[in-house]
């Protein structure tokens, strides 16, 4: 599958503005790849190359990165499903699945546990409370803000999407052990073993609170497994789909 032949540019319209997808028409699987903060769809780049040709593919940028507009809004999870499922409509997909890789897997969770999914896989996914509770105090949630906007500069992000995202994160949709407990469809969760931006502990916790997952660490692997280790994840990925399909 390569990203640049055998991908369409697609809009479509939001609420918030226009929000810029690639798709591949396969045959079946429809699966939505959202990328994590400050990114873009070209951190699929690799993974795709790996992909066969019948998986129908969705490339997304979340509003307010890559090619979708970046209204002065507050960058909220409802934002960028409410974008995800303008999506849906337009392709008129019912159930789709879902790969998210960290700030895309947050996004894919809270998805899951209020819409209807055949199935998501996460990736060194941000959102569980454990890991925002140990962020305790003023002055370290300050640091831990400026800390992941300094980092989102130097990927040419937009700064009023992440100062807005980053202002959410401690107040919204974080997950518990018993909001994951009742995303019932099949999930994956797939984590570096050498994450230093969300450690390795937490692939236990979203496995054993999703009841119907599986969970595979990446060696050497840090916190982008589908770029560095794409081959691999590419097979876990296709492994898992024929197995819950």
């Amino acid at each position: 599958m390569d990203y640049e032949k055998d991908f369409t540019d697609v809009f479509a319209n939001t609420a918030n503005g226009k929000v810029h997808y690639k798709h591949h028409k396969g045959s079946k699987y429809p699966i939505f790849f959202l990328h994590g903060l400050a990114g873009n769809i070209k951190t699929w780049t690799r993974l795709v190359g790996h992909l066969p040709d019948y998986l129908d593919v969705y490339l997304v940028d979340l509003i307010g990165h890559g090619l979708s507009d970046a209204p002065n809004i507050r960058y909220t999870l409802g934002v960028q499903i409410d974008a995800v499922k303008e999506i849906l409509k337009k392709e008129k997909i019912d159930s789709p699945y879902f790969f998210g890789h960290s700030y895309g897997g947050w996004i894919s969770a809270t998805y899951a546990l209020h819409n209807k999914t055949s199935g998501i896989v996460l990736e060194d996914s941000s959102g569980l409370r454990d890991f925002y509770n140990t962020v305790q105090g003023k002055e370290a949630r300050i640091q831990h803000k400026e800390d992941l906007l300094e980092k989102a500069m130097m990927l040419d992000a937009k700064k009023h999407v992440i100062t807005s995202v980053l202002d959410d994160e401690f107040v919204e949709g974080q997950f518990t052990k018993e909001d994951l407990e009742r995303i019932t469809v099949p999930s994956m969760v797939l984590w570096g073993e050498n994450d230093r931006v969300i450690f390795t502990k937490y692939a236990s916790i979203f496995a054993e609170g999703l009841k119907n997952s599986t969970l595979h660490g990446i060696k050497s692997a840090k916190h982008t497994p589908h770029y560095t280790h794409s081959e691999l994840v590419s097979k876990l990925l296709l492994d898992w789909l024929g197995a819950v399909a």
